[in-house]
């Protein structure tokens, strides 16, 4: 079977380094490679527009453009056509930078062998077709999953509600005496159908989320009492492990805009994972202020002194159903959907979340949401619904 010619792109404004090119390409055959050559970003950006490029050789000189926004714009042109980068230095900082935008390779001009080049464009298809493949896969796992966990979650509420309400009736000696022992497995068993209520509730909320019913109602919120509300509901946890748990608040800290039962919820996360992560006798704080890089926002901080996050966790602490390495420390073990909740509802809100810490040393999770401005704010009883997916 005939092997489909190759459409390449060069994007080169030197002429003589783009006459170099065709030179390594004239020894392969006629038939396999077809070489376009453009001299300007702006020029490429339309040829890539019509989709009919297999792979870029792309100069990050260029007269309307230099850098690394040279491979940006050339991937937002066209995000499934492989790049290779072509640079005049050996930068390994820009390597890096280039890769992480998305270039599959980085070649140092005159350091090129006439055989080399074709061979490396090869790979470099093959390369991004087999991440493609895998991404492609890791997707369609995920929805299976997904769609998997949602059924199930919807399917064991009732039973659930029943194990719960028949439990409560022997626990609060409605149905008879119990002895000590019973007691102490009927504790078992209601804190074990809590644990499991709050991993179907974080279920449904994530099918929510990608359905697009998730609905956000955005009005003016006074932290402080959001704040008092969830040391209240997390306090017998934090005592259970001789915590200090404590929140500060200034009396003159704006309202936030923002919807305070997703509020209440971000927090809730943030400070029970603290408390399931820091070992007893040590301090879980949760503090706000307004944003000193960014004024019109408020800054939510929740610190401990727990075991900390390796570099890897930071990367990927509120990624879909993504779990710490160790969980015996904590306590119980989740889905992994508590942080990644978080983070929706906080993007939804127009804010921003991010994570600080080190092995050992405790973490610090941070997260922003608008101060309320009453000039801006919806006339209808001041508050605006959010739906999206």
């Amino acid at each position: 079977m005939k092997e489909k010619t190759l459409q390449i792109l060069l994007v080169e404004d030197n002429l003589g380094d783009a006459r170099l090119f065709r030179e390594m390409f004239s020894k392969e055959s006629p038939d396999s490679f077809q070489l376009t050559h453009l001299m300007r970003m702006h020029d490429a950006e339309i040829h890539l527009a019509k989709g009919e490029v297999d792979i870029v050789l792309l100069d990050m000189g260029l007269p309307d453009e230099h850098g690394i926004n040279t491979v940006r714009r050339a991937r937002n042109a066209a995000r499934g056509v492989p790049i290779i980068v072509l640079s005049g230095l050996a930068d390994e900082t820009l390597a890096d930078e280039a890769m992480k935008e998305g270039a599959q390779d980085y070649l140092i001009k005159g350091q090129i062998e006439n055989r080399a080049l074709p061979r490396a464009l090869r790979y470099a298809i093959e390369r991004h077709r087999m991440q493609a493949e895998a991404e492609q896969l890791q997707t369609h796992q995920l929805r299976l999953k997904d769609e998997f966990l949602s059924h199930v979650s919807h399917e064991l509420r009732s039973p659930l509600a029943a194990i719960d309400s028949f439990s409560s009736i022997i626990a609060d000696g409605l149905a008879g005496e119990t002895t000590q022992q019973q007691d102490e497995y009927l504790r078992i068993i209601l804190k074990n159908a809590e644990q499991l209520q709050f991993m179907i509730e974080d279920l449904l909320q994530v099918t929510q989320a990608k359905e697009g019913k998730l609905r956000i109602k955005l009005r003016s919120v006074s932290v402080a009492k959001i704040l008092v509300d969830v040391v209240d509901t997390l306090q017998a946890a934090a005592r259970a492990k001789e915590i200090n748990f404590t929140s500060i608040c200034s009396a003159d800290l704006p309202p936030a805009y923002a919807d305070p039962i997703r509020l209440r919820q971000i927090l809730i996360v943030l400070n029970d994972n603290a408390i399931k992560f820091t070992p007893n006798g040590g301090v879980v704080k949760v503090e706000v202020r307004v944003f000193d890089k960014e004024p019109g926002f408020l800054l939510f901080e929740v610190s401990d002194t727990g075991r900390g996050i390796s570099t890897e966790g930071i990367e990927r602490i509120f990624e879909h159903l993504y779990q710490v390495e160790d969980v015996s420390e904590a306590g119980r073990n989740g889905l992994g959907l508590g942080l990644y909740i978080a983070k929706d509802l906080v993007t939804r809100q127009r804010g921003e979340i991010w994570v600080t810490s080190e092995p050992q040393k405790g973490s610090h999770f941070f997260f922003t949401i608008p101060i309320f401005i009453d000039q801006l704010a919806p006339s209808d009883d001041e508050s605006q619904e959010v739906l999206r997916g």
